[in-house]
């Protein structure tokens, strides 16, 4: 059994496993998130800087950890060169129609199931593992990410197609595109998922969604038993504990400021 068939099987059969956002092409960052007990990773090269190189390096460090990464969008030549890398999938942003997801599923698998070429990159041991790696190519789970009104809107049809493993909700643009406010208190936001997550379970797909860390509420993800969360990012926990940090130390500091202001005045009288 193929490395990326379990890793599928893993999705399918799993809940709420965590899986952080990796921005930063560093790949000491990744290391350092791999090694403190996340499921799995997914590497972000649509809303950052990284190119496939730099993912690739993710990958070493973060082994024998899976990732999956987040393309740039439909296109064949990099669709072509992330799986190369050897990721253990890949998830596909701006699919609106069928006519995309049948052709995300083409580019990513190998004849006679789709047009994607082979080269001896480090997913096939660079082509000293070429013929397993061949027979299982196409096992590499193909995710769609379901955030605009017309992906929406399109949802059964997208859905339906052979061969796909799943999709991603991305929240923030989705509500954005929907004109609705991303908040679980929301009747309206809480409607859109639950239709995506049914229309996904009843078709025995994988359907996962993104939590920032500073959520305060994250019972109604945990409830709807998602099967992966892509939870916060790199540069967001960066962020939050340094904000935190120095709040706190700089309240610490002023009130031991204050204190010693007080001491003075009192002992000066």
């Amino acid at each position: 059994m193929s490395a990326q068939y379990d890793f599928v099987m893993k999705l399918r059969s799993s809940r709420s496993l965590l899986a952080p956002l990796i921005s930063i092409s560093d790949s000491s960052i990744a290391e350092m998130i791999s090694s403190i007990g996340p499921d799995f990773l997914i590497v972000d090269m649509e809303h950052s800087v990284m190119d496939v190189a730099g993912l690739q390096y993710i990958l070493m460090a973060a082994k024998p950890l899976e990732v999956v990464a987040r393309i740039r969008g439909l296109e064949k030549n990099e669709i072509k060169k992330v799986l190369d890398t050897g990721v253990s999938g890949i998830i596909v942003p701006g699919i609106e129609t069928v006519q995309e997801v049948e052709e995300a599923l083409s580019y990513s698998r190998i004849p006679p199931l789709g047009v994607r070429g082979v080269g001896p990159g480090r997913g096939s041991g660079y082509g000293y593992a070429f013929t397993s790696y061949i027979e299982n190519a196409n096992k590499q789970a193909v995710m769609i990410q379901v955030e605009t009104k017309k992906a929406f809107e399109n949802l059964s049809d997208i859905l339906s197609v052979p061969g796909l493993e799943g999709c991603f909700i991305g929240p923030v643009d989705l509500t954005t595109a929907l004109g609705i406010e991303f908040s679980w208190n929301n009747r309206e936001f809480v409607s859109v998922i639950d239709t995506i997550l049914n229309e996904c379970r009843s078709r025995n797909l994988v359907v996962g969604i993104y939590s920032p860390l500073a959520n305060k509420n994250p019972e109604p993800i945990i409830a709807r038993g998602f099967n992966y969360i892509m939870f916060g990012t790199d540069r967001e926990a960066i962020q939050i504990q340094y904000k935190n940090s120095i709040e706190s130390f700089r309240g610490k500091t002023k009130t031991l400021n204050l204190g010693t202001d007080l001491m003075r005045q009192f002992r000066d009288q």
